[in-house]
Parts: C-alpha cells; sequence; structure tokens
C-alpha cells in the first residue's frame, strides 16, 4: 500500500511540471468486466485447476490531468470493484471434479464475492478527432489492487481503445474498452469496459 501511493505522489509530480497540470477534470465512472480465477483439485499429489472467467463490476472517481484541448492528458483512477469468486471446478473432460471419493477441493460454493479497491495511474492518447469536441483515445495505464478483503493484493497493466464526446465545454462523456493483465503470482487476463463522464476545468 505504501508503495502505491508513493506512484500516485511521483506520478502527479512529475505531471505537476507542466504548465497545464492546473487544468484537468474530475469524473464519475463505472466498470464491468471479467477477470480469471482458477479453482484448484487434488487427486492424491496431484493437482488439477479449472481456470474459469468471472464478472467483476463497480464504481469509481477520475482525475483528469491537463487541458482540455490537449491531445495527450494523464488519469489517476481509483475504484470499489466487486468480483465474482471461482466456483467448484470441471475437470478436462467438463464434469464436476470434486465428486469422486478420491479427490478433495476447497469449499468454493459458500465464497462471497470478494471487495477490492483498485489504483490506476496513466496517460490517455488523443489519435484522431478534436479534443474539445469528439475523438478516438488509446489509454495506458499501470496500477494495483491495493485493498483488498481476503489479502489477494496484485497488480495491473491495462491497454484500451475507446472515446470522448463533449456534450459542452465542461462536460464530457468517456468510454473505453481494454484489455487487462493481472499479476499475482501468475499472469491471468480479461476485458474490462469503462463508461464515464467527467466535468472539465481550466
Amino acid at each position: 500500500m505504501r508503495t502505491t501511493s508513493r506512484i500516485a505522489v511521483a506520478f502527479l509530480a512529475f505531471l505537476g511540471t507542466s504548465s497545464s497540470a492546473l487544468a484537468g477534470g474530475l469524473g464519475l465512472m463505472y466498470q464491468a468486466g471479467m477477470h480469471e480465477e482458477r479453482a484448484y483439485y487434488y487427486q492424491g499429489k496431484n493437482q488439477g485447476i479449472d481456470s474459469q472467467l468471472k464478472a467483476n463490476l463497480g464504481p469509481g472517481l477520475e482525475a483528469i490531468i491537463g487541458d482540455r484541448d490537449d491531445k495527450i492528458q494523464g488519469i489517476l483512477r481509483l475504484s470499489w470493484v466487486s468480483e465474482s469468486q471461482a466456483t467448484p471446478p470441471l475437470d478436462d473432460k467438463g464434469k464436476e471434479a470434486c465428486k469422486p471419493e478420491n479427490v478433495s477441493c476447497p469449499d468454493y460454493s459458500d465464497l462471497d464475492a470478494r471487495q477490492i479497491g483498485v489504483l490506476g495511474l496513466g496517460v490517455q492518447w488523443g489519435v484522431l478527432g478534436d479534443p474539445s469536441d469528439k475523438q478516438l483515445v488509446i489509454n495506458t495505464l499501470i496500477g494495483s489492487g491495493f485493498i483488498t478483503t481476503d489479502n489477494t493484493e496484485f497488480v495491473i497493466a491495462e491497454l484500451g481503445v475507446g472515446g470522448t464526446y463533449n456534450f459542452s465545454e465542461s462536460l464530457q462523456g468517456v468510454t473505453n474498452l481494454s484489455a487487462v493483465v493481472r499479476g499475482r503470482k501468475h499472469a491471468s487476463y480479461g476485458p474490462l469496459m469503462h463508461v464515464g463522464i467527467r466535468y472539465l476545468f481550466d
């Protein structure tokens, strides 16, 4: 958690050296996506793994750093995400792996959704269009799931494509579809979509 805070401070200090650092925006967003969970089962000394795609969703806040007319802007994103956990595993034949008497499994059936605080820091790159009207953007972010209810913190990297649309001089809508890589003991992958609205100021 201390490392995440230091990264955030360093990121903001770096962006603060820009003359446009006094400009930016604040926004509300909502995310929905899928993430990879592993369900394990054991037969003697042999371990089986069922890789499952599970849903995650939740609200968040965004801070945008940079002038509203800039094609390159900094992003700080803080979200609270509810994640579905693994369910009883299937074996490599698609059958319930925990049914035979000689197979043991953790108790996945009673797991509650995991609650996670996620911090992301990155850059929004305008690639086509007018940032004061509508544009196609690419987002690159790094960060971490730094608050968890079961001590399963992780790091993330995100690459996405999306668009922004200015309803007025100060009000902007945004949507992004991203590929996300997580790292915690092993790499896992999944898609993620963000939609939101931002208030821009100079």
